[in-house]
Formats: C-alpha cells, structure tokens, sequence
C-alpha cells in the first residue's frame, strides 16, 4: 500500500516580529522544525512523505536550496530524545533529489519525496534519518544552525492479530503466583499494555492484582466506565513491607471504543509515573519507597485473584475489547523506550520478566507464550476469540 504524509506547513505570522521571540528573518528551514525536528514517517508497505523547506518571508526572487542526509548528527538526536536509535539501512529508503526551489512571491518550496519500504526495517527498532539543509542561494537568506535539520523517525506499521476477551474472557499467569515469584517485591517496575476497547459497561479490569496494583475503566463508585483507572496502586514501605501506602491514577479523557491505546505505569523505586499513549498523564512521589507486590491480590484475600488479564474478583469484571502487547519489566522505562516499544520490544531486553503478544499464535496447550522464554505462558480462559488485520501504530 502506497501512502503520502505530507509534512505540515507552519505559518509565522505569530513568531516573526514578536519581541521575546526568536529572530528568524531572513532564514529558511525545513517546513514543520520550528514547533519540533522531530518528524514521524509511519512505514507501510512501499510509504512516501514529502519534505519541503520554507523561508520566514515571502520572497522576492527564486531561491534555490539544497538538502542532504546528515548522519553527523544522529548522536545529537539520540542525546536530546534519550534514545539509541540507528540511520535507516542505505536500501530501505530513497531521497528523490538534493534541491528545491522557492519560487518569487512564496515562503514555501517545491517538494522533495522520501519513500521508504517496511519490508527492509525492522519492527522495534528506533530508526532516524536526520537531513539537513547543506546551502541557499538568493534573496539575502541564510541557513541557521538551530533549525537546518528534520530528524525523520521511522516507524514501522505492522499489521497484528490481537485477542478478543468479549466481556467473557480472560488470562491468566500461574507462574506469577506463589513465594518464589518474580514479581512479588520488585523495586522497580514497569507493567504496560496496547488494547481496544469494543464497549462499556461497570468494572471492567484489564491488568494487575485486585486491591494491589490493578488497571481498569471504572470503578462501580459513579465515574466513567470509560475513563482509565490505577486502581489501588499499593506499594510496601521500605522499612516496613507489610505496611503499604496507596496511589490512584486516573486518565483525564475518556477513551472511544475501535480506538487501540497503549497505557503503563513506571516505578522506580520513588516515583510512579503513569503513561498514556506514550505521554505523562500522572506522576506522583511516594511517600516512603519499596517495593510492589503483582503475585496476588491484597495479603489474606481469599478469591483465585493472582495476577491477571482481562479480569479480577476472580472471574469477573471482564474486559470487552482487544488485547495485545503486554509487558512486565523490573526496571523503569523511559518515556522514550515506552513511545519506541509500542508496538514490539525485543524479548531478550534487560528486565523483561514476561511478554505476551497475543497474536493467535498458540501454544501446543492453549497457552500464549511468553516471549522471554521465562516461562510465564498466558493461559485463557473462558471464551476468547481471534481479530485479523489489526495494525500498529494505528
């Protein structure tokens, strides 16, 4: 499938002349740098977007500018994002000339076409094709530094199958129950998830530990069966983990249903920071630090609530949608590293515990594997079924 994402075009009439802003007469830049350098270009199949360069004026005579890749520069965006990612490889990708023109009585130039193939990239790698503007010739304009470059990140489109729980069923990990869990006092975490929720209606659980640590929409208590809740978040104090101080969590907009979201919570050690979408929608400092407990539910509980997918009270509050991609960690994620791992991780990452993709691929049991190779398959239960041609990052 061919497809054309047109670099956004930013006006300067509120920039240019203001007082405490930034000086960018004369100058030109590639279309869209001055709100961010970071442009995405989401790959799929045979994909194209097109790159223009625009001038703080309209000018009065043609204006030629020239344009290149700049690999000098991937470190400097690896520093600012946080990030480790690699150029594209030299035969996934094609840069459709090296100049264009502002024609007399424009700011913005012909275009440029960079296409790209998904088939030569690789799902979870963080890719970056940084081009910069190399010269400009006329019109008195010049090049400045802090805006010459467009970072163009890369970003595979696979396409997924995905479970369907239909409010019926659910997941759960036997091997995260018991003494010798691995994930019964973990210092740090990172418990995150992708799902499409399909309708709602009261409590509908989608994972964690009841009482303990446990994602859902709603809460039985008036709120919104569509608003994203962390529920419970308990976390055993440093010097006394029996006694645990508690955290709630709530996403301020209700989500849409046919929509995939990608959620997580990160603790690392101190601070529970918790994502939507890749973005900070809730960061809190905790009282006294140690450790959270994912093996069971609250200590006493006697319901069959270990950690689970889809469910909790025991069987019930199901989820009605699609699940895929879950992760638990026992380190702290960055910000960076949730946005690059959407849609896949590599699943020999340091302090990945366990990973579930739940894209119908099934295990000789019925179990989904873990990805790891730890061990903690996923078992269904109840009824599930299949959803093809689900893409991602859509």
């Amino acid at each position: 499938m061919k497809k054309y994402i047109f670099a956004s075009l930013l006006l300067l009439l509120g920039l240019v002349g203001c007082k405490d802003g930034p000086d960018y007469n004369d100058a030109v830049f590639i279309t869209g740098t001055l709100s961010s350098q970071n442009v995405r270009f989401l790959v799929d199949g045979e994909s194209t977007m097109a790159l223009t360069v625009s001038s703080s004026k309209k000018v009065d005579q043609n204006v030629t500018v020239k344009v290149a890749p700049d690999p000098s520069k991937l470190d400097e965006y690896n520093a600012k994002t946080g990030r480790n990612a690699i150029l594209p490889p030299d035969d996934s990708y094609t840069l459709g000339g090296n100049e264009v023109t502002i024609e007399a009585g424009k700011s913005v130039s012909s275009q440029i076409k960079l296409s790209a193939n998904s088939d030569k990239i690789q799902e979870g790698q963080a890719y970056c094709l940084p081009i910069s503007i190399t010269s400009v010739s006329g019109d008195g304009l010049e090049v400045k530094e802090s805006v010459k470059t467009a970072y163009i990140v890369f970003t595979k489109v696979i396409n997924i199958k995905a479970a369907n729980l239909n409010k019926a069923g659910s997941f759960d990990i036997p091997g995260f129950a018991g003494e010798n869990s691995p994930v019964r006092a973990l210092s740090q975490m990172t418990l995150e998830m992708k799902i499409m929720p399909l309708s709602f209606g009261g409590i509908s659980s989608l994972v964690g530990c009841e009482e303990n640590f446990l994602f859902r929409f709603g809460d039985g208590a008036g709120n919104p069966d569509n608003k994203l809740q962390l529920a419970k978040a308990s976390i055993g104090t440093a010097t006394h983990p029996d006694k645990k101080d508690h955290y709630e969590a709530w996403a301020e907009q209700p989500f849409d249903t046919h929509v995939w979201h990608h959620f997580a919570a990160v603790y690392d050690g101190r601070y529970l920071r918790v994502y939507l979408d890749g973005e900070q929608i809730q960061f809190v400092e905790t009282k006294n630090g140690g450790t959270i407990n994912l093996s069971m539910a609250y200590d006493g509980h006697t319901w069959d609530d270990t950690f689970a997918i889809g469910r909790s009270v025991g069987h019930q509050r199901f989820f009605n949608g699609l699940v895929s991609e879950c992760r638990v960690w026992n380190v702290a994620r960055t910000q960076a590293q949730l946005q690059d791992g959407i849609c896949y991780v590599d699943p020999t990452t340091p302090g990945l515990i366990a990973y579930w993709r739940f894209n119908g691929e099934l295990q000789d049991d019925g179990t989904v594997l873990d990805e790891t190779g730890h061990g903690y398959n996923a078992h269904p239960w109840g009824k599930i079924t299949w959803a093809d041609n689900q893409k991602c990052p859509f």
